[in-house]
């Protein structure tokens, strides 16, 4: 699992603890008194749960709980490198912990493993944003911490080590920091030299069960430790029997719990929740685009949902009090942009952008064209919870708003993104429609690119709490190492054999707040509850709209009314 796709899928889940679904009016139209929220952990809470976690080598609580105080507290500014180093050891804890990686390894030799890493090192420093962070260098040192962590994890020593001795792991943990982490590494070939020595000292001191484990273990880690999105995927990661159904891009995780499968969280704002508001953490899943499961587990879930009905998955469920059945169709391809209305009682329009996909800039065209035929002066667009999506489509979304001026520049040295500047000369064609944008703490990546060109540009009013701060684009590399070879072509087979290393191949930087990366984007006005945001942006939107056309937006800098 991607350090993203944990991320989003924990915070789904814990989604009832920070953040509330939409509060639909009753029919009347009279207003509902506001339901009371759970109680929440506070911020020291969840540090110190967190902490504690550190300290006793609970690595994925110590993960959930720094997730969940990153997005309650966006000041406390050492968060997200605990967060990243809680995620390191939880992605190489459940790496050896897979099945999948474990059969992978061990069926393959010792010389399959050493060229894997070698064509790790041969390709990264050409393709990785930052050249001078990738080299051979820099990514053995990676690869030794990897290996020194792993020593470290029972999960390792169980599956990979047959018994070993604690002062034996210790004693080898202490050379690779000391002596194999300083050996001087020039190239992709030093790199499988060097690597197969130290496998040799490991035969040494113990008995390997896949000695071609440690290279890809090291390989693994020379990709993770550049940042927490560059990661080495196993040709079977994701696509096991027993994977979790992803749905994700509806904003819908399952899970199991005993013996059925369960609505595991639900993320706020997307398609599924906007659709489906009635819907809740903990309803079971009876049946899967017609067929009758039992008993009900996740593997014959994911069979089912290999079988659409009609272009849409169609579960039925319950909830977990047994009460009435609910059924939810979700279409195989989720609309980018959807929810669009005109809001209560204000000539304002509200469409959401859930991620971005080609279809997206054509999309926001017809919802922003049907809102002002609507009456609508000005719009809301919800960016909360859109954790990206495609690099372009976001880059063309901004021209259709921006009628001129720079939207972001890429800092890379791979094909479309290699330090380039893309900007907007739309002119009369853009909307001229006045914009509030909604974001939150998991608008990130493509869609942080939307809202910083829009702020810096002084294009639109920003409402919510600053975002993720993902400002990087990720590419995945196939390797083909141990892929088989066509006849006559010389090209690699069509089955992967090797795995992709889904590699970051530009940081993104805004038009004038500069890097997005670790700082996000920030809001104007910050609200951190979610409905009073969408008030806060209705109110200004307003605002807005009735003032005469071509009027300017203050500075993002100054003081805004709400």
């Amino acid at each position: 699992m991607t350090a993203w796709a944990s991320i989003r899928r924990l915070l789904a889940a814990g989604t009832l603890a920070f953040a509330a679904f939409a509060i639909p009016l009753p029919a009347s139209g009279a207003p509902e008194p506001r339901p009371v929220r759970p109680s929440k952990p506070t911020p020291t809470q969840l540090r110190e749960l967190a902490e504690k976690a550190e300290k006793t080598g609970d690595w994925e609580a110590a993960f959930n709980n720094y997730c969940l105080l990153f997005v309650a507290d966006r000041s406390a500014l050492d968060v997200r490198e605990k967060l990243n180093t809680a995620l390191r050891h939880t992605q190489q804890l459940r790496r050896h912990r897979d099945p999948a990686f474990q059969q992978f390894v061990t069926g393959m030799p010792l010389d399959g493993g050493l060229d894997l890493l070698a064509e790790v090192f041969q390709k990264l420093p050409g393709m990785y944003a930052d050249r001078d962070k990738a080299t051979a260098q820099n990514l053995w040192a990676h690869a030794i911490r990897e290996l020194d962590r792993a020593f470290g994890s029972p999960a390792f020593k169980q599956a990979f080590l047959d018994n070993p001795r604690s002062d034996k792991v210790d004693q080898f943990r202490a050379q690779l920091r000391e002596h194999w982490a300083r050996r001087p590494i020039a190239d992709h070939k030093e790199a499988r030299s060097g690597m197969r020595r130290l496998i040799a000292v490991a035969q040494d001191h113990f008995t390997l069960k896949a000695p071609a484990a440690l290279a890809v273990e090291a390989a693994s880690g020379a990709c993770s430790g550049l940042d927490e999105y560059t990661v080495f995927l196993t040709p079977a990661t994701g696509t096991e029997a027993n994977a979790v159904p992803d749905l994700a891009a509806a904003g819908l995780y399952l899970g199991a719990i005993h013996d059925a499968v369960v609505i595991e969280g639900v993320t706020p704002n997307s398609w599924f929740a906007l659709t489906y508001p009635h819907v809740r953490r903990g309803d079971r899943v009876v049946r899967a685009n017609n067929r009758t499961i039992d008993p009900v587990t996740l593997p014959a879930v994911a069979g089912a949902l290999r079988a659409p009905i009609e272009g849409a998955h169609h579960l039925d469920l319950r909830g977990a009090e047994d009460d009435a059945k609910i059924q939810v169709r979700i279409p195989v391809t989720i609309p980018s942009v959807y929810g669009t209305r005109m809001l209560p009682d204000k000539p304002v329009g509200y469409t959401r952008i859930g991620h971005f996909q080609a279809s997206t800039p054509r999309d926001l065209d017809e919802a922003l064209n049907a809102l002002k035929t609507a009456g609508a002066r000005a719009a809301v667009i919800d960016l909360r919870g859109n954790h990206g999506g495609s690099f372009l489509a976001a880059v063309e979304t901004a021209r259709r708003l921006l009628p001129t001026g720079l939207i972001v520049t890429t800092q890379g040295q791979v094909g479309e993104v290699a330090n380039r500047a893309f900007s907007s000369v739309t002119g009369m064609a853009a909307h001229d429609v006045p914009i509030v944008l909604l974001i939150d703490a998991e608008t990130a990546s493509a869609a942080e690119v939307l809202a910083a060109a829009l702020k810096d540009n002084n294009r639109a009013t920003l409402v919510g709490v600053p975002s993720f701060g993902k400002g990087s684009v990720q590419y995945p590399l196939r390797l083909v190492t141990l892929d088989d070879v066509e006849p006559g072509s010389g090209k690699s087979g069509k089955a992967p054999k090797a795995g992709t290393v889904r590699v970051t191949i530009a940081r993104l930087i805004a038009p004038t707040s500069g890097p997005i990366t670790g700082t996000g984007v920030g809001p104007h006005l910050v609200e951190a509850d979610p409905v009073l945001q969408l008030e806060l942006a209705a109110e200004k939107a307003e605002e807005l709209g009735h003032m005469p056309p071509g009027t300017p937006l203050p500075s993002p800098g100054a003081p805004m009314s709400p």
